[in-house]
């Protein structure tokens, strides 16, 4: 039953972040460049679940090199980092669901799923495409393999550094919004913040367990 409320009390707060977004994009965006319902609710979902996947990041990292410890314990930050994915994984499977609803760029069903087959920029929806199936090879494994496969479940959470970098490309030049200045300073600060991480980790972090 706790599991429910928490569940729900996080799927509330999603969706006030989008009905939040939703009005900030009509007044970042020109009139003319929105079509339709579908289009606030795919841009939306999509920044909802950029900022999500990057928390998600910047959590998991800290869980992985004990740093976040000092601020939250390990059982509060595991099921932290467990919800934000939910949410994350949620508004993902939102964003390319009402893609196939907007009439601006009028994909179908094949276009969200298969890379290179849709007509409309092909490459960097692609990259969607492969960040969607990043995740959802983390999601199946996490699910499925958790404990049957510890250690191959924790390798895959190594998966993420490239969804990330995936999504970053893949939100800066296909977003109607991503001109903008607030959203340039988004994906730029959150990009910096990415790679800094991607040093600790991989470089500092790593040499610290070397010779500790």
């Amino acid at each position: 039953m706790k599991i429910f409320f928490k569940t729900l009390t996080l799927l509330l707060i999603v969706i006030l972040v989008l009905y939040l977004l939703i009005l900030g994009l009509s007044s970042l965006v020109p009139a003319s460049q929105m079509i339709s319902l579908p289009w606030y609710i795919t841009r939306a979902s999509a920044l909802t679940a950029y900022g999500l996947m990057f928390l998600v990041v910047v959590l998991g990292t800290g869980m992985t090199s004990s740093y976040i410890y000092g601020l939250i314990n390990p059982a509060r930050a595991w099921k932290i980092h467990k919800y934000l994915s939910l949410a994350m994984t949620l508004m993902v499977l939102l964003h390319v669901g009402s893609l196939l609803f907007d009439k601006f760029i009028n994909l179908r069903l094949q276009d969200v799923l298969i890379p290179f087959v849709s007509p409309y920029r092909p490459f960097f929806i692609s990259l969607g495409i492969f960040g969607f199936y990043i995740l959802l090879a983390i999601i199946l494994i996490s699910i499925f393999l958790r404990l049957k496969m510890p250690r191959f479940w924790r390798s895959t959470h190594y998966w993420v550094y490239p969804l990330f970098g995936l999504g970053i490309i893949h939100g800066l030049f296909m977003g109607t919004d991503s001109p903008t200045p607030i959203m340039q300073f988004v994906y730029w600060s959150t990009g910096i913040i990415f790679v800094i991480l991607l040093i600790y980790r991989f470089i500092f972090y790593r040499s610290k367990i070397k010779f500790s």
